[in-house]
């Protein structure tokens, strides 16, 4: 038997081998990618709801009525339907006005001077949590 000559010659089977090795490198490289751009994007669109459901909550937190020397309980609990409608765990820290000027607010109430500072934390279920500071006033 004579061995093939020139064009005629073929591929080996160690050159196969070697072109499939890369093309499997390629392929998990590119699906790599996909799985991480995949991510992003689902990470991105729950930030992007939780961001609307804590304006949601912060606009009709603002709009309820006014508590002179309100705590977070009082806040929370008037609010508790709407932080189940949109399926998030919402706690709301309040701050109160010390009257001075620049503004300083501290933890405790002992003469409700008009101006409360709340903070709104909503935490998703997929663990994302975002936080927004708001003022209300009488």
């Amino acid at each position: 038997m004579k061995p093939r000559q020139g064009a005629d010659r073929g591929i080996t089977l160690l050159e196969l081998l070697i072109t499939m090795v890369l093309m499997s490198l390629a392929f998990a490289a590119v699906l790599g990618g996909m799985g991480l751009f995949l991510k992003a994007a689902n990470d991105q669109r729950s930030m992007a709801g939780l961001d609307a459901d804590i304006r949601t909550y912060a606009e009709a937190l603002i709009a309820s009525p006014y508590s002179d020397c309100a705590d977070a309980a009082t806040y929370e609990s008037a609010m508790q339907d709407l932080a189940d409608s949109m399926d998030v765990v919402a706690t709301v820290d309040v701050a109160y006005w010390d009257g001075n000027v620049p503004a300083a607010f501290g933890p405790v109430c002992s003469t409700d001077l008009g101006v409360q500072q709340l903070t709104v934390s909503l935490r998703a279920g997929d663990g994302v949590t975002t936080d927004l500071v708001v003022g209300k006033s009488r």
